[in-house]
């Protein structure tokens, strides 16, 4: 068989060349089908400052739902073993949604928008009639509405996650007033309570840092959450200059699960997710924060209130005059200076 001309072969390669590249790119996410040759490249990501192992991605923006908890396979159900947790732990501390991190609306009006939704939750419905002593109606008055909303508030602060035939729980109590407990266990379908965890925290609403923030440190950013007594970060002292000192207190303040944080974004690329009422250095609080503010020498290009999906925030003192710290490389003022 005679070859083809040499010019027949280098004209064929164009046209299939050209038709290659004239394949339109499928946009990441997406899968579009196409007739043709497929391409293979392998990508190599760049990373400017790589971050630690145990990096947590910051907190994304998604839609507050009313989240139902699975059933144990058998045994009570959820909301009934909820009330036995709070049978053991009666003064159990939480953050009311309604009144933070801001005032949203009146309570009875928010728990006449919110009814349908509670009602539809059979189990926890029922459950909250049987433990006030309210029967089954078809209408309900303002004050029983109210009463109702405030009873799935105060179960909603008891965190179950399912673990085999029983749930894993956190919640937090007060002891004294600013001073509580931290208490993790395991309640399984006969109720049977089995405390793992007990450690000392502040019982206060959370204005701390979320998960996963970068603290700068002499060793390098480090997440707010790793951070311990006597590591050294480094803060400011009162004329301005940088210095390396060890953190005196660390604080987590776990939050309910319609906590919000402000994500700031500046101009020069920093950002921070952080609870409305954290300070910043020069005073004021996150939550006051807009579009245009100069912040640590930069300027807010946006300031945006986001649901957060962390179980907890977090926060830290440095010694020195200040407090101060430096957070996703903004400068921040402590939350726990003063505190007893």
């Amino acid at each position: 068989m005679a070859r083809p001309p040499l010019l027949l072969m280098i004209c064929l390669a164009l046209i299939s060349t050209a038709c290659r590249l004239a394949i339109p790119a499928t946009p990441v996410g997406f899968a579009t089908p196409v007739a043709g040759t497929a391409l293979v490249a392998t990508v190599v990501p760049i990373l400017i400052t790589p971050p630690p192992p145990d990096y947590t991605p910051p907190p994304t923006s998604v839609p507050p739902t009313l989240t139902r908890i699975p059933a144990l396979q058998s045994g009570l159900g959820p909301t009934e073993l909820k009330y036995r947790v709070l049978n053991q732990f009666p003064n159990i501390f939480f953050c009311d949604p309604d009144y933070y991190p801001i005032a949203r609306a009146d309570e009875t009006d928010l728990a006449r928008q919110r009814f349908p939704e509670l009602q539809a939750n059979a189990e926890e419905f029922n459950a909250i009639l049987s433990h006030n002593h309210m029967a089954v109606q078809s209408t309900y008055t303002d004050a029983q509405k109210l009463l109702i909303y405030r009873e799935h508030k105060k179960l909603a602060a008891v965190h179950f996650e399912l673990s085999g035939n029983s749930y894993q729980f956190q919640l937090t109590v007060e002891i004294t007033k600013g001073q509580g407990e931290l208490i993790a266990g395991a309640i399984d379908g006969g109720g049977k309570i089995a405390i793992q965890q007990r450690q000392p925290t502040i019982t206060t609403c959370p204005i701390c840092l979320a998960k996963g923030t970068l603290i700068d440190t002499p060793a390098g950013p480090l997440p707010v959450q790793d951070l311990r007594v006597g590591m050294l970060v480094w803060t400011m002292d009162r004329a301005g200059a940088r210095a390396a000192m060890p953190v005196l207190r660390v604080g987590k303040t776990v939050v309910p699960s319609t906590h919000a944080v402000v994500h700031l974004v500046l101009a020069d690329g920093r950002e921070l997710w952080v609870s409305p009422g954290h300070p910043t250095a020069d005073g004021r609080r996150a939550g006051q924060l807009q579009a245009g503010d100069q912040l640590d020498g930069g300027i807010i290009r946006s300031a945006s209130l986001v649901s957060y999906t962390g179980y907890a925030t977090y926060d830290l003192l440095p010694a020195g005059e200040t407090g101060f710290y430096w957070a996703n490389g903004i400068l921040l003022a402590s939350t726990l200076k003063d505190r007893p």
